[in-house]
């Protein structure tokens, strides 16, 4: 595993995919000061074309093509792979973030642990663990301050506009629940357990919307509501939040995007985010931001990776026992 010490300021780092996520990853990290992005990876030529107009760096068709020039890489690619890219450059030495989900099942979660070189080698890149808003909830429900944890529900749902994009590649639980699936455990400090889900097709030809149940190892139950069936005309199209009910309170959270809105004079009104990803001009503090700069400082000062592939797989877990209840096939992890 590579080491950097003291005196070493910079990390280069590639992106590997620069669709959606990856180009707000690359956008991101011209906000980093102790990151500089020299080379993006991506098999399409049409994304290849616009790193290098976009951003000035070198793109290539392939992980390994770019290896030899970068300190560490964010894997930004379609879900299903993400195993052979993270395993190729963790094989290499470097150190990488990872996009959630880390992967599409258990076992490609402990192929990728079992390819480390050492466990700080890998982060997670779960956004929602750097949002100030889900830090603070966490703090009062780790202090103890709500008492034993009764029930708690999670939902998270976006527009149909964004599932028709990808809804022939991945599905809601794995697109949404894995936020969820993560979200929970991270606040509460509790092990999750699926003991069942109810999904339904309306848009798609997989569920377009999913209600799971959960039970805590400490004996609270939950639940997960995930779809991308709003329509396109509502606002906002994120509204997700997080409600824990205890023994001297309830606890609640808005994590939508409704903190800044717009309405236009030709009768378009829409709410604009202001905490998750870069804005146009980039600067300020948003959550991807925060995140990739935590991956920054741990990789210099050779540090503890910020979210562990253990974690990442836990999250995995959950929602391949959604998927796995969807199908009525016994849980994997059972």
């Amino acid at each position: 595993m590579q080491q950097w010490g003291p005196g070493v300021d910079r990390l280069r780092i590639g992106v590997v995919g620069v669709g959606v996520q990856g180009q707000l990853h690359a956008r991101a990290l011209r906000d980093v000061r102790q990151a500089e992005l020299v080379a993006v990876a991506d098999i399409s030529s049409r994304n290849r074309q616009w790193a290098e107009t976009q951003l000035g760096v070198r793109a290539v068709p392939d992980v390994g093509d770019l290896l030899d020039e970068v300190d560490a890489v964010s894997v930004c690619t379609p879900d299903h792979l993400h195993e052979d890219a993270t395993l190729a450059a963790l094989a290499a030495g470097k150190r990488v973030l990872l996009e959630k989900p880390m992967a599409l099942s258990r076992a490609s979660c402990d192929r990728i642990i079992a390819g480390r070189p050492d466990p700080d080698a890998l982060m997670i890149g779960h956004v929602l663990r750097f949002d100030p808003r889900v830090l603070r909830l966490r703090e009062v429900v780790r202090s103890g301050e709500l008492g034993d944890i009764w029930h708690v529900k999670v939902w998270r749902c976006t527009s149909q506009a964004v599932g028709e994009g990808i809804w022939d590649r991945t599905s809601v639980a794995w697109f949404l629940g894995i936020h969820d699936a993560d979200l929970l455990r991270f606040v509460t400090g509790r092990e999750v357990e699926v003991t069942g889900a109810v999904g339904r097709k309306v848009l798609s030809p997989s569920h377009d919307v999913v209600h799971a149940t959960v039970r805590f190892d400490d004996g609270s139950i939950g639940t997960m509501e995930n779809n991308w069936t709003l329509p396109h005309s509502r606002p906002s199209r994120a509204d997700a939040g997080l409600r824990i009910v205890g023994e001297h309170g309830i606890l609640e959270m808005n994590l939508s995007h409704n903190d800044l809105l717009y309405a236009r004079r030709d009768g378009v009104a829409s709410f604009m985010d202001t905490y998750f990803w870069p804005g146009r001009d980039g600067g300020g503090a948003y959550n991807l931001r925060t995140e990739l700069e935590a991956f920054v400082d741990a990789a210099l000062s050779g540090g503890p990776t910020p979210v562990s592939g253990e974690e990442g797989r836990a999250a995995v877990a959950v929602v391949e026992d959604i998927e796995a209840a969807l199908a009525g096939d016994p849980p994997p992890g059972h």
